[in-house]
């Protein structure tokens, strides 16, 4: 009885290093990825002297920039900030090879909509004025490796929302572009809070056919045609032939 009780203590701490050790090794598999995005944005031209977190799968990073220094360093940040979340391993190994861009991965139909990665903000952070107008750029390029910045889109890259299956492209204020298709029998803005913008909307078809529901009036929206969508506009996009139907949107102005 006793060698059989020291069996099963030695069996279960064999089985708890194993654990603690793979965990580890998750880690530092997410260290090396983080490191080659860190020492990419070091030589960005786009940089700026700023701190944020990223929180992968419940563990925290810190990048620094600071004149010509740039480092990455375990745990939260000291200060308030604001952070990047990606909320599993794999997500983040997605990004790192080309299968997920982080602005998909962060597109949201409604506020409340759980997405694989986000921006979010740490308690005691007060932003500046034109805090949108540098976090979003920065999360583009931050992100992004290589001079040019090159990002892949394909129907396989894409996440459903808003009806529709989205590649965002590149967001600033003032300006939002995305890349995007119908599959047959969706629906995009099928939802009625989804309808209308305060903005301008321009649409491009690409590929296909759609019906273009504009203010509860059908038109036929296929390759070829664009069309601009006023402020206010009611608008939805049904895909109701057998075939995708791909298309770019492009939304500017105050408030975009």
């Amino acid at each position: 009885m006793l060698n059989q009780m020291v069996r099963g203590s030695i069996l279960g701490l064999v089985g708890l290093f194993a654990l603690v050790g793979g965990a580890q090794a998750g880690i530092d598999e997410v260290d090396a990825v983080l490191q080659t995005y860190v020492d990419d944005y070091a030589s960005d031209v786009t940089r700026f002297d700023v701190t944020f977190g990223i929180e992968v799968a419940g563990n925290w990073w810190t990048v620094a920039v600071a004149g010509d220094e740039t480092s990455l360093t375990h745990g939260m940040p000291s200060e308030p900030t604001y952070y990047y979340t990606i909320t599993e391993e794999e997500t983040l190994h997605q990004i790192d090879r080309g299968e997920l861009n982080m602005f998909t991965g962060m597109a949201k139909a409604f506020s409340t909509d759980v997405t694989p990665t986000d921006l979010e903000t740490l308690e005691g952070f007060e932003p500046a004025p034109d805090f949108m107008m540098t976090a979003i750029p920065q999360a583009f390029h931050f992100w992004t490796r290589g001079m040019p910045e090159i990002v892949p889109f394909s129907e396989d890259r894409s996440l459903p929302t808003h009806g529709a299956h989205t590649v965002i492209i590149y967001y600033q204020p003032g300006f939002r572009s995305g890349w995007g298709y119908l599959a047959p029998g969706e629906h995009a803005n099928e939802d009625e809070r989804s309808r209308t913008n305060p903005f301008p909307s321009l649409f491009i078809a690409l590929q296909g056919t759609m019906t273009a529901r504009i203010e509860g009036v059908d038109h036929e929206f296929h390759e070829g045609n664009f069309m601009i969508i006023p402020p206010e506009v009611s608008h939805e996009f049904l895909n109701e032939t057998d075939e995708n139907a791909h298309f770019l949107l492009f939304m500017f102005g105050e408030g975009a």
